[in-house]
Parts: structure tokens; sequence; C-alpha cells
């Protein structure tokens, strides 16, 4: 084996140690890039179609049937973040929903 040629444990621990390091950065661009996006206008047209509101406590039954008590964007599914009162959803590309809030994309996260 010549002194260019790494081992396999030299490999393997390299990758080892890679792995997380990799994540810890690509976890704090997250972070940032999130940051950086607007909070999403309960007015802006998609927002509208899918009846977002920030505040899900404050919905009408009477007037959004599907809406489930309990349901929040905090729960869903489309939220791509774990925590944080502002967070990144696939129903809004580019846009911060609010934990506290729901629209009619909601979905439960699996359990």
């Amino acid at each position: 084996m010549t002194d260019k040629m790494i081992s396999r444990r030299g490999f393997i621990g390299a990758t080892a140690v890679a792995i997380p390091v990799t994540a810890i950065f690509a976890s704090r661009t997250a972070a940032a890039q999130a940051k950086a996006m607007p909070h999403l206008d309960p007015n802006d047209p998609v927002a509208k179609a899918l009846m977002y509101t920030h505040d899900a406590s404050k919905i009408d039954k009477a007037k959004v049937p599907n809406f489930k008590a309990g349901s929040d964007c905090a729960n869903c599914v489309q939220v791509q973040a774990a925590s944080g009162a502002w967070r990144p959803c696939t129903a809004f590309p580019g846009k911060l929903v609010a934990e506290k809030g729901w629209c009619s994309a909601w979905a439960p996260k699996p359990a």
C-alpha cells in the first residue's frame, strides 16, 4: 500500500466525522435562509385561496368546515422546521408561516 492510498478504516473514520459536520453546516444554512424569508401575508393571493390565517384559534368553523380543532402549522406535514414561531412551508415557497397559523392545505404530521 502506498502513502497516497487511504485505508478502509481511515475512509470510514473520515466519513463518520464529515457527515455530522456537514449536517451542522446545512442546518445553519437552512436556518439563515429561513430568517431571510418574509412572513406570509394573509392577503397574498395563494394565502387567500388556501384560507391561510396567522391564528387558527380565530377560524370561524361555520365558514371553514374542513378545519379540525387542534390543527395548526406547528403540527402540519407541510411545515419544514421542527421549531420556531415562523417556519418555512411547502405550500407557500419562499415564505414563513406562523406556527399557530392554519390553511386548507393542512395535513397531519405522521406519528
